[in-house]
């Protein structure tokens, strides 16, 4: 196999799948079951059901699991170079930071560096408030 963008999706989303899936199961321990009963008994099919009932109590869990993992994939620099390949035209940026780095550091980092922490605290922020009061008991 050629190594390229493709394989360094492939093994990104492979070692983030594990803690996606722990961050949503755990969301999924408390699910109350008679909510689901409750839907098929006064009628709605299986599509409905999903949509109305299980994803709005999910959801919390798989913003947390995407920001996760977002923040896992940004942050693993071996991954991508191992699975990049020696062609330049799969570069990511955390790789594009690291070969900047090591020819001393720049304005260019430090600007970027503020970027993507306001990019951050942005995602953050903006996950506090669509989730506000997703963890009240109704």
């Amino acid at each position: 196999m050629a190594l390229g963008l493709h394989t360094i999706i492939i093994s990104h989303v492979v070692f983030c799948i594990a803690f996606v899936t722990s961050v949503v199961r755990a969301r999924l321990d408390g699910f109350d079951n008679s909510l689901l009963e409750a839907s098929t008994d006064l009628g709605a099919d299986k599509l409905t059901t999903f949509r109305r009932i299980r994803l709005p109590l999910i959801l919390p869990g798989v913003v947390a699991g995407a920001l996760l993992s977002f923040t896992l994939s940004f942050d693993e620099y071996m991954i991508a170079s191992f699975t990049a390949g020696s062609s330049g035209a799969s570069e990511t940026l955390p790789m594009h930071i690291y070969s900047m780095l090591r020819f001393g550091i720049k304005p260019d980092i430090n600007a970027l560096a503020a970027v993507t922490l306001v990019i951050s605290f942005l995602l953050v922020f903006l996950a506090q408030r669509f989730n506000k009061g997703a963890f009240e008991e109704p």
